[in-house]
């Protein structure tokens, strides 16, 4: 089936992470919907899983199961199919556990589980046939036995899915798959799209794309909220996917939040890393993007070109790291600077050397100001937070309790927000590629196991390793013409997130015409000088027209990645707030779709 015709497949996503709302699920009762998707696995909830298995704990989300079983009755009835990757680890133990909720329930739903993923136990025999497993931001090679390795997990696209469908699965436990796959999945199954449908599986990958993070679609962590009214808590997304592969954008009825090609356009510049988006089932030009506002809360998707993936998928490996501990002081009133100088200094005496560590890193957080209008409005916290492979160097014993210790020996107010701690284990996670032909997917369904084989591939490099930045060293042009004093927030609309060990920043205007001045105004050089945390790093810059917005991929900001980084935000999220925060002039073109502009509090 092609074309536009005919209805839509509505797609309703009620799980961005493990630990995502609860009741989400119960939320779609009401709602017309022919499938359901959750997204169990960030980057590091594979660790996560892990060391539950370590503990004797279940390798996959049970809070999935824990939320399925009220809701099976009404799934079942109206015939709905249910696409999650909640297996993790486990998606053979976690199919088990939910067909035994069908079996309680005398539900006669049938449950399959996707496998294939984990090649840990293939690492040794790639390294031997020349994998290097260079990591896909920096491009080192990964410099510790394959031994050492916890979790090693490629990501399987949407072909198991589909063919689990198509053999009449109503319920689909996958384990770590993309996550825009868990979307596409539903309607190349129901369409019949073939594997080299690549504009519509395009279209299908971008509306994923769209509702994978959940509220972020319909609201949530929305830059422009203060615009609007309350936002409450904002309704799950639902994506509407014709046979064409375009789509419409919408959330649950009666439901806060909101759905506007504002709210979409941010979740399209989040954790995008270029233009060219690879997927295993299809590699996405994501300059090609449309969004169209057709009504209140619906928001058409459309236009999206696709061609033939690469020979490699992404995998994700992760290991231990080391180990980390922290503690905070209490700053308040007059004299912070002076305070913290004079804490730092008895750190380095009564503690360590920070040069002893092999990361150690000092952070303020709140207003140095003294004379204020309340009690916390006068003070501050300042962050000590080290990460050290030697556990003994960060123990209880030698850091968190070293440091209490100079409570009374210390500043003037001094107190701890928290208890001396034990050191905690660092997990590393580090993105590289895999030959697909390492990796064999199956579908295990009525206790039958069928491999499922990749689609086409072209014979091209997969992925580059290093990235080209397009103006990183070119001096800023001087500005020219009038300039306007602005906070930049007022005009850009922004959402950062990470990607392994680096930071993702999605900036955009609101009128297209304005989008020029946004393009040659904000040069990575001139993001580093409002950004002065970024000087030091890799920046590259991309540009949407589309979507009026650029993207910046800042390589190492958060160091090894989420767990390790010592950062008082170790996921970047608030990076774009941080961005639009900064008062600035700016050329007056840029200002033109601004819905306020303020002359006034300009350094």
């Amino acid at each position: 089936m092609t074309g536009s015709a005919g209805p839509a497949l509505r797609v309703g996503s009620f799980a961005a992470f493990y630990g995502d709302r609860r009741g989400a699920l119960a939320r779609f009762r009401e709602e017309a919907v022919d499938v359901l998707v959750g997204d169990y696995l960030a980057e590091l909830t594979m660790l996560v899983l892990k060391k539950n298995v370590l503990r004797g704990k279940p390798g996959y989300a049970t809070g999935f199961v824990d939320q399925l079983g009220p809701e099976l009755g009404w799934i079942a009835e109206r015939g709905i199919k249910v696409v999650v990757n909640a297996g993790g680890l486990d998606p053979v133990g976690c199919a088990a556990d939910v067909e035994e909720l069908c079996r309680e329930q005398g539900l006669s739903l049938r449950v399959a589980a996707v496998t294939g993923d984990d090649v840990t136990g293939a690492l040794a025999a790639l390294r031997e046939a020349g994998e290097t497993f260079a990591n896909i931001d920096t491009g080192r090679s990964l410099g510790i036995g394959t031994d050492q390795v916890l979790t090693a997990n490629a990501y399987l696209g949407c072909l198991p899915l589909v063919a689990a469908l198509r053999a009449g699965a109503d319920i689909v436990i996958a384990p770590r798959v993309t996550d825009a796959a868990l979307v596409m999945a539903p309607p190349a199954w129901r369409f019949g799209w073939s594997e080299t449908d690549y504009d519509r599986l395009a279209g299908a990958l971008a509306a994923g794309h769209a509702i994978e993070c959940g509220a972020q679609a319909t609201g949530g962590n929305f830059c422009f909220f203060a615009e609007h009214e309350d936002l409450g808590i904002p309704g799950m997304p639902i994506a509407e996917i014709r046979a064409d592969g375009s789509s419409v954008i919408t959330k649950t009825a009666g439901s806060g939040g909101l759905v506007t090609v504002d709210t979409v356009t941010a979740q399209m510049l989040y954790e995008v890393s270029g233009p060219d988006y690879h997927n295993p089932d299809v590699v996405v030009d994501w300059r090609t993007v449309r969004l169209e506002q057709q009504a209140a809360d619906r928001v058409l998707l459309h236009g999206v070109e696709g061609r033939a993936p690469t020979t490699a998928t992404k995998l994700s490996l992760s290991y231990e790291g080391g180990y980390r501990n922290s503690m905070t002081v209490g700053l308040t009133g007059p004299d912070k600077p002076a305070k913290i100088a004079w804490i730092e200094r008895q750190f380095r005496e009564y503690v360590a050397d920070p040069a002893a560590f092999d990361e150690l890193r000092f952070s303020v957080v709140g207003s140095l100001a003294a004379d204020t209008t309340s009690y916390e409005a006068a003070s501050a916290w300042l962050t000590i937070a080290a990460r050290d492979a030697d556990r003994a160097r960060v123990s209880r014993a030698n850091f968190s309790d070293r440091v209490v210790e100079l409570g009374v020996s210390s500043i003037p107010g001094c107190y701890f927000t928290t208890p001396p701690a034990a050191e905690r284990l660092v997990g590393v996670q580090w993105p590289c590629l895999v030959p697909k032909s390492a990796v064999r997917a199956a579908v295990v369904l009525d206790g039958r196991t069928e491999e499922v084989p990749w689609g086409p591939v072209v014979p091209a490099e997969p992925l580059p390793i290093r990235h080209e930045p397009a103006d990183r060293h070119r001096t800023p042009v001087e500005d020219g013409g009038a300039l306007v004093p602005i906070a930049l927030g007022e005009v850009l609309g922004a959402r950062s997130g990470d990607k392994a060990g680096a930071a993702n920043l999605g900036v955009w205007v609101r009128d297209p015409a304005a989008y020029g001045a946004l393009r040659d105004w904000l040069t990575v050089d001139r993001l580093c000088a409002l950004l002065p945390e970024l000087a030091e790093l890799e920046v590259v810059r991309h540009e949407f027209p589309l979507l009026h917005g650029l993207n910046f991929m800042v390589f190492g900001f958060l160091g090894q990645g989420v767990s390790a980084c010592l950062r008082i935000d170790p996921q970047a999220k608030g990076l774009g707030e941080y961005l639009r925060a900064k008062q600035v002039r700016v050329p007056a073109e840029l200002v033109s779709g601004a819905r306020t502009l303020q002359a006034g509090g300009v350094a």
